[in-house]
């Protein structure tokens, strides 16, 4: 049975601000984005009209394919148009799908990515978009991130890109269902944001916590956290 997302958006919402008044950070600080993966357009909406206006796809056709039939539906129910951010692993030939659509890439890994989401931006005359940097905090082979001792040249040459605004980091720790395990590799992007910072870096985001762990991600310093199966229940299958 499909679990109601206003009263999920409310717990979630709920465990976000007890944990950010616990780390003694202040009311607000913490953003909650809705990760939207596999969720037909009703259930978006529905997040939408409980006041989630933050989403995050991690699938650039996905984000193709939603973006305009959840702006639409919104505007047709009176809604306030929500805002995008691209979350997942992201290929040059599929930036096209991206920007234009998204506000913020969190999952920048790669000079390659980085030029042609520059490219496309100066193709289409917008505004810099916003990006931050995936560290591989864990050093997972099959995970993707800049490695952390690499992590902070990377931003220098992202932010020297017209078309990027650098914003901060993104990592996703390697899986445990100890949400304690996580705090090392949490507290580790939180201390290379502070390096990149003391350089001149503007690393103020730090994308990080989900729905297991956003208590600890929170006591570490995370800004964004991306929440998915605790605001809509279990995915279903890919979206047609």
């Amino acid at each position: 049975m499909t679990q109601p997302v206003a009263p999920a958006l409310a717990a979630v919402r709920a465990a976000i601000d007890a944990a950010t008044a616990a780390a003694g950070r202040p009311a607000g600080s913490v953003r909650l984005l809705a990760a939207t993966k596999t969720q037909p357009v009703a259930r978006v909406v529905e997040a939408v009209a409980a006041g989630q206006l933050l989403l995050g796809e991690n699938r650039a056709q996905e984000l193709r394919d939603k973006a305009e039939p959840v702006g639409a539906a919104c505007a047709a129910a009176g809604l306030p148009a929500p805002e995008w951010h691209f979350i997942g692993p992201l290929q040059s030939n599929k930036v096209k799908y991206v920007v234009g659509r998204a506000t913020v890439v969190h999952s920048l890994d790669g000079l390659e990515i980085a030029a042609a989401l520059d490219a496309r931006v100066a193709a289409l005359g917008l505004p810099p978009l916003g990006v931050l940097v995936q560290v591989n905090v864990g050093g997972e082979g099959q995970k993707s991130g800049v490695a952390p001792g690499e992590a902070l040249a990377f931003c220098a040459a992202v932010q020297r890109l017209p078309g990027l605004r650098l914003a901060g980091l993104m990592t996703v720790p390697p899986a445990t269902e100890d949400p304690a395990a996580a705090a090392p590799h949490f507290a580790a992007l939180a201390a290379l944001a502070a390096e990149g910072r003391a350089a001149g870096l503007p690393l103020h985001e730090l994308s990080m916590g989900m729905s297991h762990d956003l208590a600890v991600a929170i006591a570490h310093g995370a800004t964004i956290i991306r929440v998915g199966t605790a605001l809509f229940g279990a995915r279903s299958a890919p979206a047609p």
